[in-house]
């Protein structure tokens, strides 16, 4: 395929890791000139469960000094809150951005960026691209939830509550300028929220994976998004604190919301968009309901585009017997269907879409089951026998949403798609205690939590094991012989450990000593990471890349013990086990 045109643009620096968010200061402070006064915005409960209070502590003598707090967000946003906002972020004379919870929060955010430095009435920027360069204040978005992707994209909805309407903002100026994707702060939100925004983030990638506008650029973010998803969005419910599942989901999300920047969503957004303005239906469930149906509508137009994403999630081959048996009595003869073999790419095409639009109902029904996900409307809380529809129908019609449909936007298709949402019953499918039992015992194998009970404990068995490399007949010697000095800074337990091998004999120092002590290398982790790299599990290369280490001096050196310490990862769980430490071994 030859494409017209496409363009790719993402000036947001987008940092991802555990724990990131309790070093914001020192992961900003290379691309920072001067001193800011922050507005934070944020919701009630991030304020009530210590999330905020955690933020204040990482922004400590830094270039960010935290001048107000707006936290009356509500899930979603309106008029009077944006308003609100920008008031306390003018008087307050803040002039950096910080938005810290999820899409009603991030997109309250932006627009609050637009009045801070454009002023006047907020319809007056309503629409696209009104703005010309990048001259807003300076943001970073972190993202609590994993769904909207907003931390990545140019696009923001308030809801005008006195009018039923949601109303648009388009700006390339408003993309924030870093976004900081902690899993952890993912942590906490309850199963029916995750499921969600989780069929939020996989709407954003379907629906631009199948855009009239869609490149090669979203195409191929979309697809992996898919992928992420339907490996994990039952993980992230079932098992809350799987940090490998939360952050799959929140990689997810960033993903899609890059993929939807570029190449747009479709008719299911519209149909959505139209039921939280009129219904105040929250989006994620909006979008979950409607999806299969908008899928059904763009079958016509788009059935190899869905068959790739069911060869996405494993359907590598898709030939029923039964199916078959019944179109071979129809076939003709074997020299004419050698002739016409794109019948039958078109017909496997169409069983793999189908199975997807199948798949996606059946994931529904899971999420309900899992986390009381509604599958249609009347669950959603419509209570009016679809009162409003002629409102829902036209304000789905004037969205822009649709512009991006492969398939022309149909009044009337939408009237029947919204009416089927509201009328259809799909039964929750249960998920089995059993799946749920191996996923928590998976998710605990993976990650080993708090190894370290205090200081004393990580002393006791880190400078303990130590020794014992000291003392190893292979190891010992090829360590001194590199003549390195390092020290290790731990965090939880906050501990420090040096070693230093420039002299007769290799030494070791721990507490206000090793912090005091100037080594030639500095590492910075949690202390669990540590325990799960002496056991061969950690990957020292990523975790730097991925800045889960913090190293500083001479870090080659350090790469270079790699192969020296390989046979570590043997004798660290054996010493373990002769200190009869067995619960603390990862298998």
């Amino acid at each position: 395929m030859m494409w017209e045109f496409f363009k790719f643009y993402l000036p947001t620096r987008v940092l991802y890791g555990p724990g990131l968010s309790k070093r914001i200061a020192e992961e900003l402070r290379p691309y920072l000139k001067g001193n800011y006064r922050v507005l934070l915005l944020t919701d009630p409960f991030l304020v009530k469960n210590g999330t905020i209070d955690s933020i204040r502590q990482s922004l400590q003598g830094s270039q960010l000094e935290i001048a107000a707090i707006f936290h009356d967000i509500p899930p979603n946003s309106e008029l009077s809150v944006v308003e609100k906002a920008t008031q306390l972020g003018v008087e307050s004379k803040c002039n950096f951005i910080m938005a810290i919870g999820g899409g009603s929060v991030m997109d309250t955010a932006k627009v609050v960026n637009i009045l801070m430095v454009k002023g006047g009435d907020i319809h007056q920027h309503m629409g696209a691209q009104l703005i010309e360069g990048r001259v807003l204040l300076p943001s970073l978005f972190i993202p609590t939830t994993a769904g909207t992707g907003s931390e990545v994209t140019e696009f923001a909805v308030i809801l005008d509550s006195q009018n039923k309407v949601k109303l648009p903002f388009t700006e390339e100026a408003i993309l924030p300028d870093f976004a900081i994707l902690d899993p952890q702060l993912t942590v906490s939100m309850p199963p029916k929220l995750t499921a969600a925004t989780g069929m939020d983030a996989l709407t954003h990638a379907i629906e631009s994976f199948v855009s009239n506008q869609a490149n090669p650029v979203s195409s191929s973010l979309a697809i992996y998004a898919v992928e992420l998803i339907h490996a994990n969005i039952l993980q992230a419910c079932a098992v809350p604190d799987d940090l490998e599942a939360r952050g799959a989901m929140l990689v997810a999300s960033f993903l899609a919301g890059v993929a939807f920047n570029h190449a747009g969503v479709g008719i299911v957004h519209a149909m959505s968009h139209a039921l939280g303005g009129v219904y105040g239906i929250p989006h994620g469930v909006a979008n979950s309901i409607m999806l299969p149906l908008g899928m059904e509508y763009n079958l016509e137009s788009s059935a190899h585009r869905y068959a790739r994403l069911a060869e996405a999630i494993g359907v590598l081959n898709l030939k029923p017997a039964g199916e078959l048996a019944k179109l071979s009595a129809h076939l003709p003869p074997l020299h004419s269907l050698l002739q016409n073999l794109s019948f039958v790419d078109e017909w496997l095409a169409l069983q793999k879409a189908q199975y997807f639009i199948q798949y996606i109902r059946q994931l529904n029904q899971r999420l309900k089951g899992l986390a009381g996900l509604p599958t249609n409307l009347r669950e959603a809380g419509i209570e009016d026998g679809l009162g409003r529809l002629d409102e829902v129908v036209q304000k789905a019609m004037d969205d822009g949403a649709h512009l991006y449909n492969p398939r022309p936007a149909d009044a009337q298709e939408i009237r029947k798609m919204i009416r089927r949402a509201y009328e259809e019953e799909w039964p929750a499918i249960p998920t089995g205690k059993a799946e749920i039992k191996a996923a928590k015992l998976h998710a605990e194998k993976r990650r080993p939590k708090n190894v370290f009970k205090d200081e004393q404990m990580l002393y006791d068995i880190l400078l303990g094991f130590f020794e014992k490399l000291k003392e190893h007949p292979e190891i010992g010697p090829k360590l001194h012989a590199t003549g390195l000095s390092v020290r290790f800074n731990y965090a939880n337990p906050d501990s420090s450990i040096a070693i230093d091998g420039r002299g007769p004999e290799v030494v070791f120092f721990k507490g206000e000593e090793a912090r005091k002590f100037q080594a030639q290398v500095e590492m910075s982790m949690q202390a669990d990471f540590a325990h799960y790299f002496w056991h061969g599990k950690a990957n020292l290369l990523q975790a730097l890349a991925r800045r889960e280490v913090i190293a500083k001096g001479d870090v080659p050196s350090v790469m270079r013990l790699l192969p020296i310490l390989e046979p570590a990862y043997d004798l660290y769980p054996r010493y373990l086990r002769e200190r009869g430490l067995h619960k603390i071994i990862v298998d």
